[in-house]
């Protein structure tokens, strides 16, 4: 009874972090492409929001490469 709990709670558990992998990858792969796009503007509001848009992309950046370190490691 207590492997079936700790089985399916593992599995729970990895399946949900999956789950928030793909969502911050998604998320920062939007933020790039904004960004760019907002580089490319000759509007001073755009190129302001372009620099402002590394406040979310350093985190979402750090936490992408951690998972893919981890991942790599876990590989070897």
């Amino acid at each position: 009874m207590i492997s079936t709990v700790t089985t399916t709670t593992v599995t729970g558990t990895l399946t949900h972090t999956a789950i928030f992998g793909a969502i911050g990858i998604t998320v920062l792969i939007s933020l790039l492409v904004a960004k760019e796009l907002l580089n490319a503007s000759t509007n001073s509001r755009a190129l302001f929001l372009g620099k402002i848009s590394l406040v979310a992309i350093y985190p979402l950046l750090f936490a992408f490469l951690t998972i893919m370190v981890l991942k790599v490691l876990e590989a070897i």
